[in-house]
């Protein structure tokens, strides 16, 4: 129809009707362009976070603390939610003696991702710490029971060894058996066994479990006193002897060398 056959009041409905069409049309386009510029800024703080946070978990693992702070900040400063970002920031708090701001990132890191097994664990490993034996057995319990974790006998020995802490040394047992039925070689399972039957009295035993760890562990101070304890009394005087001179030569100033000497 040419505007020379339309009427005043057609002209005008006409008028009203597009107007507002087309400017609903710029609204709507400019918001969307706006949501998918935050959408793509978002995406990206997130991998900068994550590759931050994977810089301070190596940095971590190898002591470098200093540096593991730096990239832990920067990786919570660029993603807040950040689960591992939380997690390991609590982790390097709790090494540096720092247990309220630690405590704070625990919580954190469970509340962003209460699924995950292994924040359970180390936070009942700080809760254990901390003077808190039943909140701890509650999250190494929330680890076990989750069947998607790989590597539960973590969580049992934790539970063991708080647990002896509070003089349950049956039970304790029981966990540090199950560690060993998911991982029979499990090198802290083995050591924590030698010295419960060790501190029982019962030499024999804590020898065989002794001699597992060591095909399989580390010679930690824990380790070289109890060798030098559990062969002592097996009258091995050579291995116990052995024991004694490799703790006292590697780690001088541990409380163990200090205890043996």
């Amino acid at each position: 129809m040419s505007n020379n056959n339309k009427t005043p009041l057609t002209i005008l409905i006409t008028s009203l009707v597009s107007r507002p069409v087309t400017r609903m049309c710029t609204l709507l386009c400019f918001s969307f362009i706006l949501v998918s510029c935050s959408s793509v800024g978002g995406v990206k703080s997130n991998k900068a976070s994550n590759f931050n946070a994977d810089l301070g978990i190596r940095y971590l693992q190898n002591g470098r603390l200093k540096l593991a702070n730096e990239k832990l900040l920067k990786a919570l400063d660029q993603n807040p939610n950040s689960p591992v970002a939380n997690h390991y920031f609590a982790i390097l708090q709790q090494r540096l003696g720092n247990t309220d701001k630690a405590r704070q990132y625990f919580k954190k890191s469970v509340n962003l991702n209460p699924k995950d097994p292994e924040i359970r664990n180390n936070y009942g490993s700080f809760l254990c710490d901390n003077g808190q034996p039943q909140a701890a057995i509650q999250q190494f319990t929330s680890a076990i029971n989750d069947p998607l974790y790989a590597t539960p006998e973590f969580a049992y020995t934790n539970a063991g060894i708080c647990l002896r802490k509070t003089g349950n040394d049956t039970k304790a047992e029981e966990y540090f058996r199950n560690a060993l039925r998911k991982k029979s070689a499990f090198p802290s399972a083995l050591l924590e066994m030698a010295g419960l039957y060790s501190d029982r009295k019962i030499y024999p035993r804590a020898q065989a479990f002794m001699s597992r760890y060591e095909s399989v562990g580390k010679s930690t101070p824990k380790a070289l006193e109890l060798c030098t304890i559990i062969n002592q009394n097996m009258n091995d005087i050579a291995k116990s002897e052995s024991c004694k001179t490799t703790l006292l030569r590697i780690f001088p100033e541990s409380a163990e060398a200090q205890r043996v000497n």
